[in-house]
């Protein structure tokens, strides 16, 4: 059994390194099912962060977003 993902890793188009933001599994949870829309729609999106910060992502920037 894989383990469980603990960070959102996102690749930009104008970066070539990736982006990888530390969330809670709650909001993992949350986010896990709606990926898949939110950027292939563009969306922007607040993020909970583990640290109980916010992260605002503008995913029409984002080529590919995974959880690790």
């Amino acid at each position: 059994m894989s383990e469980t993902p603990k960070s959102l890793v996102l690749h930009l188009a104008a970066n070539s390194n990736p982006i990888s933001l530390r969330l809670s599994p709650e909001t993992i949870e949350d986010l896990a099912p709606r990926l898949v829309q939110i950027v292939r729609n563009g969306h922007t999106q607040a993020i909970a962060t583990e640290d109980g910060g916010e992260f605002v992502v503008n995913f029409s920037h984002v080529v590919a977003a995974h959880f690790a």
